[in-house]
């Protein structure tokens, strides 16, 4: 009885708390209307990469044989629209190359998986196996290898892939 009367004591506390409650929760309903409006304009990328393998059958004694042929970069678009993608590759940070300033630098320029990316759509760029041990062994020891792809608009997509050392000591083992 004590808390109803003093609601109708403070009449307008409690209308302040109600509005400041209102206008919070229309804060809300506007933040999450604004975000689903940008669904459908979504732009995201997801880089991978897989090592190729060649198999093969010796005809003469029947054993099978297998060779790493080289580094395929894939790009796939887990957004919701398309995506032009203007470079995809493998790219090095490396400070002995910029006097003690680490900057991506492209391994390669002439590249052919570029182009417009529709949404669940991959793109792969390869990269034969002694090409990659003949740059990659000129680097130093700390030099770090990305994955990287740019679009059109600018935006650039990278992933950590590793040292470039450990990179040439394993293509070089097989």
């Amino acid at each position: 009885m004590s808390i109803i009367e003093w609601c109708n004591i403070n009449n307008g506390f409690i209308t302040g708390i109600l509005s400041l409650l209102t206008l919070i929760v229309s804060i809300i309903a506007i933040i999450v209307s604004i975000r689903t409006a940008k669904l459908p304009y979504k732009k995201k990328l997801k880089l991978s990469s897989s090592l190729d393998i060649a198999f093969s059958k010796n005809p003469a004694t029947g054993e099978s044989l297998s060779q790493i042929m080289g580094i395929s970069v894939n790009v796939s678009n887990v957004g919701s629209r398309n995506v032009n993608i203007s470079y995809l590759g493998i790219s090095v940070k490396d400070k002995s190359l910029y006097n003690g300033k680490e900057k991506l630098t492209k391994i390669k320029d002439e590249v052919t998986g570029t182009g417009i990316i529709a949404p669940t759509e991959v793109k792969t760029e390869f990269f034969k196996k002694n090409d990659l041990i003949y740059v990659l062994s000129k680097l130093g020891k700390k030099a770090k290898i990305y994955l990287y792809a740019r679009d059109t608009e600018g935006k650039e997509y990278y992933q950590k892939a590793g040292y470039a050392y450990k990179m040439v000591d394993q293509l070089s083992r097989n």
